[in-house]
């Protein structure tokens, strides 16, 4: 970051460098956040998981809103030299923070090198694959990721810029929209969730208020719906900020719990591993729904889309909703189904 920092200041950054830099910052992060999911289980009590994910979740929502206005705060005053060290600052000041977290560290004997970390990806899949609890729970996730994550970052720049050729100021409130109903589903699911014990609850809640939500948006995405409300009004702004907000929150209500379930049921020495696994089973759907959307957006109107794709969400959804609590009921948390 040093280095940046200096080429910066010189006038010497290229846009390969900086892709380089972006690239190795998510290199990082991808080390970085299965092993704070995993620690975190051994920093609280079992009864207070969902909270403390709730408080994470919060805070990481907080940083997406504060982030961009901080930034462009320092950009307009100080110019981009100053963002990158501010930048490298943080990071500095999180090292020290976590050199302070103190934990009971599970250690294993773990072989070194290449052959070492196939093996622990190897031991990582094999514990998923055989507690059935954990790998339809890995199923929530990339069902979310695949079908609705590609949304916001497909669907709705294409609509609300081309259909309803919103400003720039109207499109990012509703962007900003997104962001407080990550926080809103945080914060609910810590107030109405918070010391569930029986996961199936909050997942049945968003599962229901993600499938509501959608349906209503591709309903407002119809052509008669923007005739009798009108594009451009207040009204269809006002409810159309409502449904996504509401959308938004629902992903939280699905994520959180499910995170503190496998945190609950995964070993300590198997939690980062299952983690890492975790968020590339979930993670990695996203750019496979971005294409899938693209492509099916080049010869269906948008509203078919997201209409059919809230159809087929609702049987998917009914099956592993069902599948996970009958599995849940028998107790068969270790047989390949």
């Amino acid at each position: 970051m040093t280095e940046v920092i200096v080429l910066i200041y010189y006038n010497q950054m290229s846009l390969t460098l900086l892709l380089l830099v972006q690239v190795m910052i998510s290199l990082l992060n991808g080390l970085f956040d299965p092993a704070t999911r995993g620690m975190l289980p051994q920093l609280v009590e079992k009864d207070q998981l969902t909270r403390a994910n709730s408080t994470v979740a919060a805070l990481r929502t907080l940083s997406l809103m504060l982030g961009p206005v901080i930034g462009a705060v320092l950009y307009g005053n100080f110019g981009v030299t100053m963002l990158f060290f501010v930048n490298g600052i943080s990071f500095l000041l999180s090292g020290i923070s976590e050199m302070m977290i103190r934990y009971i560290h599970v250690s294993r004997e773990a072989a070194s090198g290449i052959p070492g970390i196939f093996k622990d990806l190897k031991e990582g899949i094999k514990y998923i694959a055989v507690n059935k609890i954990i790998k339809k729970s890995c199923w929530f996730f990339l069902v979310t990721y695949l079908f609705v994550q590609p949304i916001f970052q497909v669907v709705l720049p294409l609509f609300f810029k081309s259909r309803l050729a919103y400003s720039d100021t109207r499109y990012g409130f509703l962007q900003s929209i997104l962001v407080f109903g990550m926080l809103l589903g945080s914060f609910g699911v810590s107030f109405f969730f918070g010391k569930e014990k029986d996961m199936l609850k909050p997942l049945t809640f968003g599962s229901g208020l993600l499938l509501a939500s959608m349906l209503i948006f591709s309903i407002l995405l119809f052509p008669n719906s923007l005739s009798i409300l009108g594009e451009a009004s207040i009204l269809y702004f006002a409810i159309i900020s409502i449904i996504l907000c509401l959308f938004s929150a629902s992903i939280l209500f699905i994520h959180i719990p499910v995170q503190t379930f496998i945190q609950k049921g995964t070993p300590d020495e198997y939690m980062s591993r299952v983690f890492s696994l975790v968020n590339m089973i979930s993670r990695g759907g996203t750019p496979f729904g971005s294409l899938l959307y693209g492509i099916i957006l080049e010869v269906v109107e948008v509203q078919w889309t997201i209409m059919a794709a809230a159809l087929f969400l609702v049987v998917i959804t009914i099956i592993l909703l069902t599948s996970l609590q009958n599995t849940i009921k028998c107790g068969d948390t270790t047989k390949v189904s």
